[in-house]
């Protein structure tokens, strides 16, 4: 059975291996990825860690999400990311629905590369209801755009 629950000090671990294991992330959004969950689970900043795992402690998922400072109501969700060996059975859609529920009434920001790496992750989160707020051309490297997605709660 699948619980979802907030991270602990205990988890770090399994959630750096998690990271570690994603394809699609660069060396650089690993290693920042990496400081976010430390800076999550020593209480050092405002981000906050959902993850997705079984009664045998196996990590299957985590998403990662934080308040948008001098806003009332935004919020950035910076990374959600399946276990390979988890990927494509529904995890993703209720540790995300598990945030929405908590952030009600607030708008969600994503940020993500245009390119084909990425492809997955923007129709997961067009079929999840996030709409395209803005592009911005050439943002990450020349031919990597940034494309901005929300969703009101």
């Amino acid at each position: 059975m699948m619980t979802i629950r907030p991270a602990t000090l205990d988890d770090r671990a399994a959630l750096l291996g998690l990271v570690a294991a994603q394809a699609n992330f660069t060396e650089d959004e690993k290693k920042i990825d990496g400081e976010v969950i430390d800076d999550s689970l020593l209480g050092r900043d405002d981000y906050r860690l959902l993850i997705a795992d079984v009664e045998s402690g196996e990590l299957l998922a985590f998403v990662c999400y934080g308040p948008i400072p001098m806003t009332e109501r935004s919020f950035d969700l910076y990374w959600i990311a399946t276990a390979p060996a988890h990927a494509r059975r529904g995890i993703a859609p209720r540790l995300l629905a598990a945030m929405e529920e908590e952030l009600g009434g607030s708008v969600v920001y994503v940020d993500t590369s245009s390119t084909a790496g990425y492809a997955r992750a923007r129709a997961f989160y067009e079929k999840n209801g996030y709409r395209i707020a803005a592009r911005l051309q050439d943002f990450y490297k020349p031919g990597d755009d940034r494309v901005i997605y929300r969703k009101e709660l």
